[in-house]
């Protein structure tokens, strides 16, 4: 059966064999930057962060169909990521906020990227091996989150340093929270990271124009983007922009799924084949260790979807799949490469060959991100990074997208 004609088709006969396929919409991805842009100031920007592959959406596409939505700056985790972007002719700015290596800190400079700088040995490679270069670099601060970043007692050695390194200069300043839907820890770390500004500019180390950027998705829902500039102000006469690093609610999952979860659109669905049908008796054992045995006669199919592809066997004997509305349990434990399912309420209606939802976006009855991981124990982030795992990605929505790819 081929894909409704609305679908994007990318690599021919490839596309048509697979057996799996993660459904992208573009529409949904602007939808949700409106609803992000809605809730900032004008002084705030977005840095959307696209790294692992764009929480699993397709890193290229994603960055592409949001630069045309007049984004200018990407976020992504490491220097290979950055190059990708750069090398696919993603223009504006990329930051790299994840660690880089010291022997990574050239390549870094030679591509066009702006490091996030958070250690001592970066910053000597910065002042030794480009003294003759002009490099705009993010400090990064640890303010309770025990990760990646200079520590406020660090600020006196490290203003110090900064002071005799005319090559380096500080165009941005961050943090990252460590529970954003914690108001009370994040307004700790909030003023920590304001201290840390204040000495920043008592030391001279600021530009004139810089970037400060602490607000992940929960801190943009609770309105939290932005530090108290009164005291800056006081010590320092530069133009400061703040951003939010939006990366969950982009793609339409909000942090807490009983707050606001209406506002949003999931941008990511999941789609099987079913690749077998038949009948079996009752009294039948399902799957590896037959830990499901039917009660009747049932109509058994089966999907080309498993775990290699990201599906959790831990939904074995417990999620199910959708096709327009009428769902089918799963049965058994969830294989490497399929998932087994009941397709006795379907009625007739499907067919060998025939796609069918099993993580959806807004179709009613299907599972969700968050059903996912509620069961599992984990978060969304990690469903939908690594479901689809070798699934293609078509792209619906948006405007001039023929021969896209996930790059």
């Amino acid at each position: 059966m081929s894909p409704p004609s609305s679908f994007i088709e990318i690599s021919g006969r490839e596309r048509a064999l697979s057996r799996s396929r993660v459904v992208v919409d573009l529409d949904a991805l602007s939808f949700n930057l409106s609803q992000i842009r809605s809730r900032l100031s004008g002084r705030t920007e977005i840095l959307p962060i696209v790294k692992a592959d764009a929480y699993g959406h397709g890193m290229l596409p994603v960055a592409r169909h949001l630069a045309r939505r007049n984004i200018g700056s990407f976020g992504v985790m490491g220097l290979e990521e950055g190059i990708r972007l750069r090398e696919a002719g993603v223009p504006g700015r990329i930051v790299v906020l994840g660690s880089l290596l010291p022997d990574e800190i050239s390549d870094c400079v030679v591509h066009r990227l702006t490091p996030v700088i958070h250690h001592f040995d970066q910053l000597d490679v910065l002042r030794e091996s480009f003294s003759d270069v002009s490099v705009g670099i993010h400090l990064k601060w640890d303010t309770g989150m025990g990760r990646l970043g200079f520590l406020p007692e660090d600020l006196p050695r490290l203003a110090s340093l900064l002071s005799r390194s005319a090559n380096v200069q500080v165009e941005g300043v961050l943090t990252h929270f460590s529970d954003g839907e914690d108001d009370v820890r994040t307004d700790t770390q909030i003023r920590t990271f304001e201290s840390i500004i204040l000495g920043l500019a008592s030391h001279g180390i600021l530009q004139n124009e810089i970037v400060i950027h602490m607000a992940n998705s929960a801190a943009i829902l609770s309105g939290r983007t932005e530090v108290d500039m009164k005291s800056l102000r006081q010590r320092w006469g530069g133009t400061v922009h703040f951003w939010v690093r939006p990366g969950l609610l982009l793609y339409g999952i909000p942090p807490d799924p009983e707050r606001s979860s209406s506002e949003w659109k999931p941008v990511m669905k999941v789609e099987a084949r079913l690749i077998s049908i038949k009948t079996l008796h009752a009294k039948s054992r399902i799957s590896y260790g037959g830990i499901h045995t039917l009660e009747r006669e049932t109509r058994v199919g089966v999907l080309g979807l498993g775990y290699a592809d990201g599906l959790p066997r831990e939904l074995s004997n417990w999620g199910w799949a959708v096709r327009e509305g009428v769902r089918f349990p799963f049965l058994g434990r969830v294989c490497m490469d399929m998932v087994i399912v009941d397709l006795t309420e379907a009625d007739g209606q499907i067919s060998l060959g025939d796609w069918v939802t099993v993580m959806g976006n807004r179709e009613s009855r299907a599972m969700t991100a968050w059903d996912m991981a509620r069961k599992i124990r984990t978060i969304p982030y990690e469903i939908i990074c690594r479901l689809g795992n070798r699934s293609p990605r078509i792209y619906v929505g948006g405007s001039n997208l023929s021969g896209e790819d996930n790059g």
